[in-house]
Formats: C-alpha cells, sequence, structure tokens
C-alpha cells in the first residue's frame, strides 16, 4: 500500500456519512458519539480527547498530558509548571500531512 492508500483506508472510519474523502464535523463527532459508548467515566473521556488531539486545558484527571510542560522557578524561589511556549498552538492542518503520509 502507498502512503496515501493508508492514510484514506484510516480515515474511511470517520469519512461515514457521505464517502467522499472529507470528514465533516457531523461525521467526527458521530464516530467519536460511539467511541464514548464505550468509556465508564466523562471525565476519562475528555482526557483521551484532550491527549488525542492535544487541546490544552483540563481540570483535575481530565487534564491535558501530553503537551510538554516544564517547571519554571521565580527569582523568588516559586514555582509552577507550564505549557512549553508553541505547544498550545499545535496545528495538524500544518504537521498531519508530514506525520500521517498526506500531502501538503
Amino acid at each position: 500500500m502507498t502512503k496515501n492508500d493508508i492514510l484514506n483506508e484510516f480515515m474511511q472510519q470517520w469519512d461515514t456519512c457521505v464517502k467522499d474523502g472529507k470528514v465533516t464535523f457531523e461525521e467526527f463527532c458521530e464516530y467519536y458519539t460511539d467511541v464514548s459508548a464505550s468509556i465508564d467515566k466523562d471525565n476519562y473521556f475528555e482526557l483521551m480527547m484532550r491527549n488525542a488531539w492535544h487541546i490544552a486545558g483540563g481540570e483535575g484527571s481530565s487534564a491535558n498530558t501530553t503537551i510538554p510542560r516544564h517547571l519554571v522557578t521565580d527569582a523568588d524561589g516559586t514555582q509552577r509548571v507550564e505549557m512549553v511556549g508553541g505547544s498550545e498552538n499545535f496545528a495538524y492542518k500544518n504537521a498531519g500531512a508530514n506525520n500521517y503520509g498526506g500531502q501538503n
């Protein structure tokens, strides 16, 4: 299989309503509605979605864990954890072709 064959086969799981090679918002939501039925807790589903799609935010057990973070120590010695700059702006439309074999 070529890279595009593999990508097209992978994308078929979302391209369900109208087989046109494009995943609509409705198709995306329909797919994840089915996925959510197999997940017992809403906070775990939120975590899964945030991590899968690199969506910043969430609270407690739903907080994104895939965006890189670093420990910042201020001059007064206080410390805090911050997301690595730029990670919150990750764009699949820019990186997806490189990661999944599609064409730019």
